[in-house]
């Protein structure tokens, strides 16, 4: 996959998960107590994604120069895996 085609998905996961957050607040401002606890679970898994793309986006952004390694490709497949394994703890 080109970098760039990564560096437009991972903005728009990005802009997604902004969108997410904000979402969140508002049910943990105004829900009842148990979607108040699942706002914040749920809010607390969407900042550690957050603080991923904006590291992926960094990474993404210092190798658009570098050539394509096996190392890099293992890299970028790691933290797809990561994302999608945690996605799948969280929404069970």
């Amino acid at each position: 996959m080109a970098l760039n085609t990564i560096r437009d998905e991972v903005i728009l996961a990005l802009a997604q998960t902004n969108e997410q957050i904000r979402d969140a607040k508002s049910a943990r401002a105004r829900g009842a107590d148990a979607e108040r606890v699942a706002a914040a679970g749920e809010l607390e898994f969407l900042r550690r994604q957050k603080i991923m793309l904006l590291a992926r986006l960094i990474e993404v952004d210092r190798r658009m120069a570098a050539h394509q390694t096996l190392f890099s490709w293992f890299r970028q497949e790691w933290f797809n895996l990561r994302l999608q394994i945690e996605s799948w703890i969280v929404h069970g």
